[in-house]
């Protein structure tokens, strides 16, 4: 491949334009550039979208991951409360009992206080399963979250690429243009 010396970037021809149909004019050149200005603002423009919507995805991942934690917290102290309001039920009924006279280790009295335990251990149980389904929840949103960033950064590159694509077949259908006029 021979170089070409009518190559002119200050003049904006890329060839002979003196009645020769070769190369392009100053005009045709002119559209050549703005379609790859036009091609290059858009991706640009893409890009910098993309990476405000991944960061926006991020942001929102990272709140949900706390909000799994605030929810777990608050469970766990949800789960102390029941516990500690069944002890001190069972210390009360065990003080009642005993200052009425009954046996405190076996009969109907530690039927009783066995009963409320359960029912407590049972209200803890709930929570537990509760607490670990929000936190699961939240742990779920916060990867979508981040998918979604991702495929924002992603998509991005694709229209990048297929913007490369319409603008480098515009350029090349309006030199195509461009010499057919200048052959007239």
């Amino acid at each position: 491949m021979a170089f070409n010396s009518d190559f002119n970037l200050q003049g904006l021809s890329l060839g002979k334009t003196s009645g020769s149909s070769s190369g392009i004019s100053k005009g045709g050149a002119g559209l050549v550039a703005s379609t790859v200005i036009s091609g290059i603002s858009d991706i640009a423009t893409g890009l910098v979208n993309a990476q405000r919507t991944k960061n926006t995805y991020k942001f929102n991942s990272a709140m949900a991951q706390l909000q799994g934690r605030m929810n777990k917290l608050s469970a766990n102290i949800e789960i102390r409360n029941i516990r500690k309001k069944a002890n001190s039920l069972l210390s009360s009924q065990r003080a009642g009992y005993a200052k009425a006279g009954f046996d405190v280790s076996e009969g109907t009295p530690i039927t009783v206080m066995t009963k409320g335990q359960e029912e407590a251990e049972l209200d803890v149980i709930y929570a537990e399963i509760s607490r670990d389904y929000n936190v699961s929840l939240t742990n779920t949103q916060a990867g979508i979250y981040e998918m979604q960033g991702k495929s924002a950064v992603n998509d991005s590159i694709s229209n990048s690429v297929s913007t490369i694509l319409n603008t480098g077949s515009k350029a090349y259908s309006q030199y195509q243009l461009s010499k057919l006029y200048e052959g007239k």
